[in-house]
């Protein structure tokens, strides 16, 4: 997995980018069975819930960058990808 460093000074912009990073990294793409997890189930739902909550503080005053749009992509690509990877290692 490739490793990025945020070389930015803006503590708010690197709180942020931490939560959503935090969010996909322990989030479950497995479910029990061994299958992928999926829009509407509850470790993808939980997970889009997450993100699109994420806050940045900007002046004191919070906002919410990240639509469900945006966060149900997110959420998809981080289970695609991982599973590709696990794949690969298989």
């Amino acid at each position: 997995m490739k490793s990025t460093t945020l070389k930015s000074n803006c503590t708010e912009w690197r709180e942020f980018a931490s939560k959503v990073d935090n969010i996909l990294q322990d989030m479950v793409t497995l479910d029990a069975a061994g299958n992928p997890v999926e829009q509407g189930s509850m470790y993808f739902d939980d997970a889009v819930k997450k993100i699109a909550a994420c806050q940045l503080d900007i002046l004191g005053s919070p906002t919410y960058p990240i639509n469900e749009f945006v966060a149900k992509e997110l959420v998809s690509i981080e289970v695609e990808r991982r599973n590709l990877e696990f794949m690969e290692n298989a």
